[in-house]
């Protein structure tokens, strides 16, 4: 039953997110402190030392993580303190995999972004000559996907919708 008020939390958590991030491009602070502060208290109230120590793991490989995409300008601060959220509810383990369902649904949505931005035809025709590039010469140079200013991606969507595809992945309990 606990790990089921946790995870209905997460996903209320989850679904402000994205609300957020798809109306005004943002994910506000007031959301995500609290959000890593209750997920650091939940597990704490139920596993007491353990729970805060799982729970700290979790939001330290999910900041983690994160902060690299953030370094190389690849991703919002909003994206990682959200992350990092996730982390503290999901723990270190489920994080990772979250971490790779969220890369996965992140790449589709950003070939979707593209696609609405540029045109679907000319989309198609850049990944297909990107695979090219990468089979015959190993080597993506010069391969810009985007003339002028890059879409921005609402990467809270992917975030959001590979949590939930860890879900299924790697249940917990």
């Amino acid at each position: 039953m606990r790990i089921y008020m946790t995870a209905i939390i997460l996903l209320l958590i989850l679904g402000m997110a994205i609300a957020s991030d798809l109306r005004w491009r943002t994910i506000p602070n007031w959301l995500t402190g609290p959000a890593i502060l209750a997920g650091l208290g939940l597990h704490t109230v139920m596993n007491q030392w353990t729970g805060l120590v799982f729970s700290l793991e979790g939001a330290a490989v999910g900041l983690g993580l994160f902060a690299i995409l953030y370094a190389c300008g690849w991703m919002g601060a909003g994206d990682v303190k959200l992350f990092a959220a996730v982390g503290a509810f999901l723990g270190p383990a489920q994080t990772i995999s979250a971490a790779i369902a969220i890369a996965l649904v992140g790449g589709l949505l950003a070939l979707v972004v593209l696609g609405f931005h540029q045109g679907w035809r000319k989309t198609g025709l850049w990944l297909w000559s990107y695979i090219q590039a990468m089979v015959l010469t190993r080597s993506v140079r010069g391969l810009t996907p985007v003339q002028g200013a890059a879409p921005k991606v609402p990467y809270a969507v992917a975030i959001g919708l590979g949590t939930i595809g860890s879900y299924w992945w790697y249940p917990l309990g």
